[in-house]
């Protein structure tokens, strides 16, 4: 690992680092559904209260579904609203499985997300995660806390008892990499998710 001290911890995204991430996917899903202006109106839901509510598991998915379905003007049932809110996750590459093995060998590694329900329950069985590769999966919507927000990465330092100076956060969003060098860690932005295996050569 080139210009970082030395590391005994990873934490990773997900969209753009692990998985795939779309995010034009999902609204051209709810257009082909018969969401008008979906581009404009999903740029709107991302910067409200309601969502952020959502990502921090303040509010149900039946809630945010219904919510969703009067800005949008349609009555999509829950499954139809779960292919279109999920296609944004578009996939999870084969040489991940490896990669996170021989990570979780060198250093303890674990993930922290800005993610809901809806996502972590179409997400989790396409990864199939052995059972103690990650020390602990951090997930906005069960911790109550949400990135780039100090609360969310001084909660995560805490609960997991690990040195932040000796922990590395690796994500896509400038935002988030500022949080958390705001927050005393080590923090890398991923712009090409392929170049993820290059950061530990």
């Amino acid at each position: 690992m080139k210009n970082f001290q030395k590391i005994e911890n990873v934490i990773f995204d997900l969209g753009g680092v692990l998985f795939g991430l779309d995010m034009m996917a999902t609204v051209k899903a709810f257009e082909n559904k018969g969401v008008k202006n979906a581009m404009e109106k999903f740029s709107e839901i991302n910067s409200s209260e309601f969502f952020y509510l959502f990502e921090i598991g303040k509010i149900p998915p039946e809630e945010f579904r219904k919510k969703m379905n009067g800005v949008f003007n349609v009555n999509l049932s829950d499954r139809d609203f779960d292919y279109c809110w999920n296609a944004m996750i578009t996939h999870y590459p084969k040489e991940n499985y490896e990669f996170l093995e021989n990570m979780s060998k060198r250093y303890k590694i674990f993930i922290l997300s800005n993610t809901n329900k809806i996502h972590v329950d179409y997400f989790e069985p396409i990864a199939s995660w052995r059972d103690g590769l990650f020390s602990k999966r951090y997930y906005s919507n069960e911790i109550g806390f949400r990135k780039p927000d100090l609360e969310c990465f001084e909660f995560v330092v805490n609960d997991a008892k690990i040195n932040k100076e000796k922990t590395i956060f690796i994500d896509d969003r400038p935002d988030n990499v500022f949080g958390a060098q705001k927050a005393g860690l080590q923090a890398i932005r991923l712009e090409h998710q392929q170049d993820l295996y290059k950061i530990f050569d």
